[in-house]
């Protein structure tokens, strides 16, 4: 989904094309469309397609899982099948490690998906101690400023510390030269080092990180990118207070929400239900991710033979 900035900027940029100040987007007719309720893909024996249309649409506290997804026992077991390469031995050639414990193909092609934040953070930790190499840690600098009566709250560092609002980095950025790592922010758009852009850490200093370019434009892959400290300020209505986090503008991309993950289709999809998912919808977003069922990876809920997920429909949201 787009920020409205991002709409009013298209629509001051066509009145200026079309020199009609008069009409919405200069006259041009604007066809905007999103994710509501995806078409399912076409499956030949219709099974996981009827599974989808269930958790999507029936209001059932309880549902089972399809039989032909992949049911493990942990989430180390999870990690590893999602992301194979992580099993795998570095290789050090003097101070400079080859990075052969990364594939790209598996970043891409493949995600951990949970249902709350503390979960997904959990999970980039214990994947990134697959990794071999010291692991190098950065504290924010948090500070609290101003509200509109120009009164700053008593409010202790060490409570700031703790808040990990959506959109904005850890307070304890955990890190190894060798790790895929994630763009939070713009940083040079002409460049291709944007906001979901991936990098490889390969020098974790006091001061910058370097990394090398994953992906973006096609001239300024494996071009080394040096990456400082940025500020970050939370949405007020987010913590209701006003506050200020200065850290490196990234993170680990092993796992992600199941809100952050809509929209976005992958060969091979983990969704740990260990913490069962609690909004509407949630479930279908987790496993229409992936077009096919033995594809998927799930840890359940329980260690029973029983496979069930919780499932949450709202039936008043319904179209």
């Amino acid at each position: 989904m787009q920020h409205r900035h991002c709409v009013e900027a298209v629509n001051r940029l066509l009145q200026d094309i079309h020199e009609n100040k008069k009409d919405d987007f200069g006259g041009v007719t604007v066809v905007m469309g999103r994710d509501f309720r995806q078409t399912l893909p076409v499956i030949t024996n219709g099974a996981y397609a009827d599974f989808l249309l269930k958790v999507s649409s029936e209001p059932v506290d309880k549902v089972d899982l399809p039989s032909a997804v992949n049911v493990c026992k942990n989430r180390r077991e999870l990690i590893t099948k999602l992301y194979p390469c992580l099993t795998k031995t570095q290789i050090w050639r003097g101070d400079e490690a080859c990075h052969d414990q990364v594939s790209e193909e598996e970043l891409t092609n493949g995600m951990i998906l949970t249902a709350r934040n503390d979960d997904v953070n959990e999970i980039n930790v214990e994947a990134l101690n697959f990794l071999d190499g010291d692991t190098h840690t950065y504290l924010a600098a948090d500070r609290l400023t101003p509200d509109k009566s120009g009164r700053i709250p008593p409010i202790s560092n060490e409570f700031l510390q703790n808040l990990n609002p959506p959109g904005m980095p850890l307070f304890k950025l955990q890190l190894k030269v060798g790790c895929p790592i994630i763009l939070m922010r713009n940083l040079a758009p002409s460049e291709g080092i944007c906001n979901g852009t991936r990098l490889l850490v390969t020098h974790c200093g006091k001061y910058l990180i370097q990394a090398k370019n994953l992906t973006g434009k096609k001239s300024k892959i494996g071009e080394k990118v040096m990456l400082p400290r940025i500020s970050f300020q939370p949405n007020i209505s987010e913590l209701n207070i006003n506050m200020l986090r200065r850290q490196f503008p990234i993170r680990l991309p092993y796992a992600m929400t199941i809100n952050k993950s809509q929209g976005q289709s992958v060969q091979h999809v983990g969704i740990d239900l260990k913490t069962h998912v609690f909004c509407h919808g949630q479930l279908y977003v987790a496993f229409s991710r992936c077009t096919a069922a033995r594809r998927i990876t799930v840890l359940p809920e329980d260690k029973s033979n029983d496979l069930k997920a919780t499932n949450v429909v709202f039936q008043d949201v319904l179209l």
